[in-house]
């Protein structure tokens, strides 16, 4: 599944957080759960590294992130996927109805980086 890449809103940060995802086949059962890390984060979503592609005919995902001491759970939609090195999968994934709190988190996160 390779598509064009929506243009970037987000300021992105390039960091490294652990990363549950899950994944439900169309009548709803879940079909994958791996572990990833980010390589980029923004309020809008973000670039998961993974171990294997996610089944293509369902594209939203249930993501569980980790920045610093809070979780982070939030819907999102996979907008592309490609291989990576070292057989590894990148998944770009879009938030779906990201909280203001967790928004802020986020942002408050990437600022602290910045200094």
């Amino acid at each position: 599944m390779t598509e064009k890449r929506p243009k970037l809103r987000h300021k992105r940060l390039e960091t490294l957080n652990l990363v549950s995802l899950s994944h439900k086949d169309p009548d709803g059962r879940v079909d994958l759960e791996i572990v990833g890390r980010t390589l980029d984060l923004s309020e809008g979503g973000i670039l998961l590294e993974c171990s294997q592609p996610v089944p293509s005919e369902n594209r939203e995902v249930e993501v569980i992130l980790g920045i610093r001491e809070h979780v982070i759970k939030v819907k999102g939609d996979i907008v592309h996927m490609r291989e990576l090195e070292e057989g590894n999968v990148g998944l770009g994934i879009a938030f779906k109805d990201l909280s203001a709190e967790d928004a802020r988190i986020i942002t408050g996160f990437m600022s602290e980086d910045e200094d």
